[in-house]
């Protein structure tokens, strides 16, 4: 014996519409996470940057790509 759920098309969007809304929940905070991420960096003075061995002009793409090659620039330095 089978059993047949019937779903309306109500239950149908208000599920796509909820996950449509939990997927822009998340954007958001992940939006507002990098742009913390990028502000807290830019807010140190050039010698604490350099001693973390981040240039002021890579903070943006650092933060947006952070398994990036952290030997950028390095290239000669290839065993």
């Amino acid at each position: 014996m089978t059993t047949l759920t019937i779903r309306s098309p109500a239950a149908g969007l208000v599920s796509s519409l909820a996950s449509r809304i939990a997927a822009a929940h998340r954007a958001f905070w992940l939006r507002r996470a990098h742009r913390r991420a990028v502000w807290n960096l830019a807010e140190l003075d050039d010698y604490l940057l350099k001693d973390i061995g981040v240039a002021r002009s890579e903070i943006q793409s650092l933060v947006s790509d952070p398994s990036a090659d952290r030997n950028r620039g390095h290239e000669h330095n290839v065993e």
